[in-house]
C-alpha cells in the first residue's frame, strides 16, 4: 500500500465513529486484496503472501472487536472466519482466484455497514485529534492541494 493511501487511511480513521471505522477497515482489507492480485500478476509471490496476511490481520482485528451479546455477532464472525480460509486457501494454493469469494463477502459486508453508517451520527472514536480542511486550488499548470490543521497541539 503506498504511504499516500496508508495517509488518506490515517486520516479517516481519526475523524471516524464506530460503524464508519468498520467501513475503513473492509476498505483497508480490500486495498491489500487488491495489492495481492498485482502483486501476483507481477510475479511476486513474497508480496503476494505478504498483501494476504496484512489483510488477514485486520480480518482478525474485526474478530477481536465482536461483542457477543448481540446475536448479529455471530454471523459476522461466520463470515470473517470464511473469508480468512479463503484468504489461507489462495495463500496454500498460490491462486488469486481463490480471493474472489473474500471480495464479495467483503463488498456486501461494506454496502451493509454504510447503510448503518449514514444512520449513525455518534462522536468519532479518536479524542483529541485536529480537525483538517483540505481543499485543491488550480495552479496555471497544475493543481494545488493545500490542507488547514484547526487548533494547536503541545508536545
Amino acid at each position: 500500500m503506498t504511504k499516500e493511501k496508508k495517509q488518506e487511511f490515517t486520516l479517516r480513521i481519526s475523524q471516524a465513529n464506530r460503524s464508519q471505522l468498520v467501513v475503513i477497515i473492509y476498505e483497508i482489507i480490500h486495498a491489500y486484496m487488491d495489492e495481492a492480485v498485482e502483486c501476483n500478476g507481477n510475479g511476486d509471490w513474497n508480496g503476494f503472501r505478504e498483501s494476504v496476511r496484512k489483510a488477514q490481520s485486520f480480518i482478525n482485528e474485526l474478530m477481536e472487536a465482536l461483542d457477543f451479546k448481540y446475536p448479529i455477532s455471530v454471523e459476522l464472525m461466520r463470515l470473517y472466519l470464511y473469508m480468512n480460509r479463503t484468504l489461507i486457501r489462495a495463500v496454500t494454493k498460490k491462486d488469486p482466484e481463490e480471493l474472489k469469494g473474500a471480495f464479495i463477502v467483503l463488498e456486501k459486508l461494506k454496502t451493509g455497514f454504510q447503510g448503518i453508517t449514514a444512520q449513525d451520527s455518534s462522536a468519532p472514536v479518536m479524542k483529541n485529534t485536529q480537525q483538517v480542511y483540505a481543499g485543491l486550488t488550480y495552479g496555471r499548470q497544475s493543481l494545488n492541494e493545500t490542507c488547514q490543521y484547526s487548533g494547536t497541539r503541545y508536545c
